[in-house]
């Protein structure tokens, strides 16, 4: 499997290495803790991975065909989550540990939002797909996405209005919502069916 990091990416590791505090290994080991999830549900489940690529947002992952099941689908995108959660759930004993458990948490929390893209998005779109169809799995994964990144832009402004500091929040819905809306239809379109995670 190829691993390709793009240029956001790049620069979201260099925003992180500058930073003095704990964060940047505690950030990178509740990504890489999260990505293991993904990779061994993938193995579990015999999908064959022909790409992983990190951007600003996350990581992609590629399936060499199409999954065999919305069944697969779910499974593949809930692994990455539930390896966080799991990992949340152990103590932490020093202030490190205590990083990694807030940045683990904050993955998994996160990565269940209901947004075209998030492990939430994809287990909401296999699961309605299953049951109801391609078209309705579309359009109300379109309106949940919509709701949760307004839901997310709308609280991150309310925190930088209160306490004044700290744009990061407020940056990264805005990101979001440009990235899906500018592209993202409320109709049906033909997909290739891959993994994605933020």
């Amino acid at each position: 499997m190829k691993i390709r990091m793009t240029p956001g990416a790049i620069l979201l590791v260099l925003v992180l290495l500058f930073n003095k505090s704990s964060s940047f290994p505690a950030t990178v080991l509740a990504a890489t803790l999260h990505e293991c999830g993904h990779l061994l549900a993938a193995k579990l489940l015999k999908i064959k991975l022909i790409r992983l690529e990190l951007d600003l947002m996350g990581a992609k992952l590629y399936p060499a065909a199409q999954l065999p099941s919305y069944m697969a689908e779910g499974l593949l995108a809930a692994a990455g989550p539930a390896a966080s959660l799991l990992l949340a759930l152990v103590p932490p004993r020093s202030a490190f540990w205590a990083t990694v458990h807030a940045a683990t948490l904050s993955f998994a929390l996160f990565n269940l939002l209901p947004i075209e893209g998030f492990d939430g998005g994809r287990m909401l779109h296999a699961l309605l797909a299953a049951k109801k169809g391609e078209a309705l799995a579309h359009r109300v994964l379109f309106v949940t996405s919509y709701l949760s990144l307004l839901h997310l832009f709308s609280l991150s402004a309310c925190l930088l209005l209160r306490y004044g500091e700290n744009a990061t929040l407020a940056v990264l819905a805005a990101s979001l919502f440009a990235r899906l809306f500018l592209t993202l239809h409320p109709t049906p379109h033909a997909s290739p069916r891959r993994i994605e995670k933020k």
